[in-house]
């Protein structure tokens, strides 16, 4: 049985995908340029062409990177209740964070959580903040301590 870290946890989050406002900065500035040249020579109809491709490129691009957007918020506030379960269990049983394990990233009802050698199942309560730790003893259990990688 696995069990998560908070740093590993925390580690989950996921940041800015700068790659792709790399790739969208880059096709405005070429939109930008090749609207400048249609501009200057309207005859040629190249420049138009080209124009309208990196603009549906443009378009897609920021389309992907919309729902990549809401599919990491999706992900990011499963990990968020991840985190806040970890710190409310430490909360209640006066340790420090670091000490508290998780057995899922992402926080789910009867998780089951590790403080030094004691195994607790968190069930969660009727309201937002409220749970109840259930002391629990593993048998034979083989248990293994996910942490971060550096």
């Amino acid at each position: 049985m696995k069990f998560y870290s908070y740093e590993y946890v925390l580690s989950q989050l996921s940041s800015a995908n700068w790659v792709l406002a790399g790739i969208i900065l880059l096709i405005l500035v070429a939109v930008a340029f090749v609207a400048f040249q249609y501009y200057h020579e309207k005859r040629d109809s190249k420049y138009r062409e080209l124009f309208m491709i990196l603009l549906n490129g443009l378009l897609v691009t920021v389309l992907i990177g919309v729902s990549q957007l809401q599919s990491n918020q999706a992900s990011d506030s499963q990990y968020q209740t991840s985190l806040h379960l970890i710190e409310m269990v430490s909360s209640d049983l006066h340790v420090d964070k670091t000490k508290v394990y998780i057995n899922a990233s992402v926080a789910t009802d009867r998780v089951i959580v590790k403080v030094g050698d004691q195994f607790y199942r968190v069930i969660s309560g009727s309201e937002p903040d409220t749970h109840l730790l259930e002391k629990m003893d593993l048998h034979e259990a083989a248990v293994e301590l996910v942490e971060v990688e550096k």
